[in-house]
Formats: C-alpha cells, structure tokens, sequence
C-alpha cells in the first residue's frame, strides 16, 4: 500500500461507513488506544475522547441525534514523513431531535499508524450544532 493512498482510504472508510451506519468496521478505522479531540466543541459537549469504547459511545449517541445523507469527497493534504495528513470535507443532513438541517464543515487533523487513526482532530463549526438544535430544547 502506498503511503500516500492511506490517508484517502481513511477517510472513504470514515465517510462511507459511518454513512452505512457500520460503527463495528467504522471502530476499526481506530488504534485501541486512539485519541479523537473536537477543540471547537461549545459547551456541554464533549471535547476529548480516549480509546475505542469512549468513541463508540459517542458515536452511537450522535447517529441518534443526527442523519447524515453525505458527505463530500475529501480535500487532503498529506504529510507521509509524519503519519498525518488534514482533510477538508462537508456533509448534508438533518437533526433527528427537531427536523433542522445539520450541512456541517470540517478540517480535521489525522494522525496514523499501520494504517489506522491514532489522533483525530475534529475542527467543526460549532454554531451548525447549535443551529440545529442537536440538543433539542436545551438551547432554547
């Protein structure tokens, strides 16, 4: 496998199959003791989580709040020598709880090893959160 090929099978593997809701291969994406931080997370919302478990809970949790209908093709920028690459891509979806649109943008930050993510750093627009109302009335 080509080191510059991995970056983009991540991220179709992340985008594919969290859209196919296959969180159990989706997990597999993941190191066991992999690192997802999301440093624009508004209050109330998680920030950082530690290992495999933590990230299946959260995800889990989400695809109960939110449908995501798609998600565009990734722009990367690939740093082979350091295991990292950044990927600017969009999805299209709606919030389960109210019905409002969720069309989310995201820069994230991938570190990884062998082939699977060890650091996830997720750069995503926090106000499409509130404007969708995730939380339900919690914002109101």
């Amino acid at each position: 496998m080509e080191a510059d090929s991995i970056p983009h099978q991540i991220m179709h593997g992340f985008t594919q199959l969290l859209l196919e809701g296959k969180l159990e291969q989706w997990l597999n994406l993941y190191t066991s003791e992999a690192i997802f931080e999301f440093p624009y997370a508004p209050a109330g919302y998680p920030q950082k989580l530690e290992g495999k478990a933590e990230l299946a809970n959260h995800v889990h949790n989400l695809l109960g709040m939110i449908e995501i209908q798609q998600f565009s093709e990734p722009v990367i920028l690939a740093d082979s020598t350091k295991q990292q690459f950044v990927a600017e891509f969009t999805c299209t979806g709606r919030s389960l709880v109210t019905g409002k649109p969720y069309n989310q943008t995201y820069i994230s930050v991938v570190s990884h090893k062998n082939g699977k993510i060890t650091h996830y750093k997720d750069y995503w627009n926090p106000m499409i959160v509130i404007e969708s109302d995730l939380g339900g009335s919690k914002h109101e």
